[in-house]
């Protein structure tokens, strides 16, 4: 390299390192930002989505979080409920490679009615840049709320509650937490034939202690809320730890009342599923009927399935 091209290359490079320095020194700012944010405004405002009742049906209108059209009626009478707990971790299977179609494919084969879905990316390079809620609710027909625990520029990833039932109100609120990954758990209000269900999903640290603290949290929450509870998630622990049984009381693992608490969720350093720390509770005036288990082709963590039994109420009211 001759002097004169030298000089221009010393030249280019006393341009572009100020230049990368300055846009990491911005990105730094916004996540040190976003993250005080975080812990100064750990809950976020209440949304009401919008809807319509009328004497014969419930519909919901099709706004930014009701995706494809309802049945109109929905039947009176007593009918099982099949939820689901799933994280599809961000959509890419053993090998990186985005599988979010397959994802799709799985869920639909079990047609559960209410699904929470944790490690959910929107716009995210990693996961070619989809908005991963909407296509699933798109693919479904489904309405869904989703919550962020990471938003970068746009770059979203969190939990998402997707239901063949209407979403009346969501709201996501933030957890205690100090890793880089936030937390938080997503509470929304279903209305099933009339009947109101507070449908809860979450995603827990890792830290035995900050687990403890979300849940402390989530219990608090639980016991402002009446009626039918579903709480759904990666919780990070198994269920016969000091942690999980801080659960609130008014609560029951539907793996342990069916006695099914043997049936692993997650495959840690594994091909299968070697440990259970997805769980589905319900609050105990919530008959189950059945909690079973199926492995994923795509994420480390299994599709866990519920049955329960909607009782209709003689007094038939929205809220």
């Amino acid at each position: 390299m001759d002097g004169r091209k030298r000089l221009k290359f010393i030249g280019l490079l006393g341009w572009i390192l100020p230049l990368a320095v300055i846009i990491s020194t911005y990105l730094h700012i916004i996540w040190i930002g976003f993250r005080s944010w975080n812990k100064i405004n750990n809950t976020d405002d209440v949304i009401h989505v919008s809807y319509e009742l009328s004497e014969e049906d419930y519909a919901v209108e099709s706004k930014i979080y009701n995706v494809g059209e309802m049945d109109a009626k929905i039947p009176e009478g007593d009918r099982d409920i099949l939820v689901m707990s799933f994280n599809i971790r961000h959509g890419v299977d053993h090998h990186g490679k985005e599988s979010l179609n397959t994802i799709i494919d799985e869920i639909k084969a079990f047609k559960p009615k209410i699904i929470a879905l944790q490690e959910v990316d929107c716009r995210m390079p990693r996961s070619r840049f989809k908005d991963q809620a909407k296509k699933i609710a798109e693919a479904l027909g489904y309405n869904y709320v989703h919550g962020d625990t990471i938003n970068i520029l746009g770059m979203k990833y969190g939990n998402t509650i997707l239901s063949a039932y209407p979403i009346v109100e969501y709201k996501n609120v933030r957890l205690p937490s100090n890793s880089l990954e936030g937390r938080a758990v997503l509470i929304s209000k279903i209305i099933i034939g009339g009947d109101i269900y507070h449908v809860l999903n979450t995603h827990l640290c890792l830290d035995a202690e900050e687990r403890r603290k979300q849940i402390s949290v989530i219990n608090n929450m639980i016991k402002e809320l009446d009626g039918n509870i579903i709480l759904m998630g990666d919780f990070n622990e198994q269920a016969n730890t000091l942690e999980a049984d801080e659960i609130n009381q008014k609560m029951v693992d539907t793996a342990i009342e069916t006695s099914n608490k043997f049936l692993n969720t997650y495959a840690y350093y594994s091909d299968v599923p070697n440990t259970r720390i997805d769980h589905i509770y319900v609050s105990r005036n919530i008959e189950v009927i059945e909690h079973f288990v199926v492995p994923s082709r795509i994420s480390d963590h299994s599709m866990v399935f519920s049955l329960i039994l909607h009782k209709t109420s003689k007094k038939r009211g929205i809220l």
